[in-house]
């Protein structure tokens, strides 16, 4: 009887540790109001440029950006090859663009037109607007590209 009552008394001790412990009704919560980062592992997928859908050939891949901040990198596919370059965030949605690189494929001449175009325009941006699922590329006020975060199977 002495063995029940004390371990119905740790197991009441223990409930009431737990219970008091727990009890977070008298902290303040905070609200952190944060605005999106590029992620290195985000793919954003073009959409359009000038304010013009991007209709892709039929067999042409979608152009495509990956930004690695850390790295200061950039990357991706422009519709028949893929290109990389520096990439360095100046704050205040301001960047700066190295020397942009790019594979030699040969693919048909209407898909090295739109390649053509993405390439030239995307030269040209020096800031952007980041939400949680676009990136709007922009040479002062205009925006020149515009992307969509890629939504991979998980999140679907």
């Amino acid at each position: 009887m002495i063995k029940q009552t004390k371990k119905i008394t740790l197991i009441l001790f223990a409930i009431a540790a737990i219970t008091m412990s727990g009890c977070k009704c008298h902290k303040k919560v905070a609200v952190i109001e944060t605005t999106p980062e590029f992620n290195a592992e985000e793919t954003w997928m073009l959409i359009s440029m000038r304010g013009k859908e991007v209709v892709y050939n039929e067999g042409q891949k979608q152009i495509t950006l990956v930004i690695n901040p850390e790295a200061g990198t950039m990357n991706g596919h422009s519709g028949c090859n893929r290109y990389f370059g520096d990439f360095k965030d100046l704050g205040n949605g301001q960047f700066e663009l190295g020397m942009i690189n790019a594979t030699k494929m040969a693919c048909p001449e209407p898909f090295h037109k739109i390649e053509g175009a993405y390439m030239q325009l995307l030269r040209q941006c020096d800031n952007y607007n980041l939400g949680e699922y676009t990136l709007e590329f922009k040479q002062k006020d205009k925006v020149l590209l515009s992307f969509e975060k890629q939504q991979d199977e998980k999140s679907k």
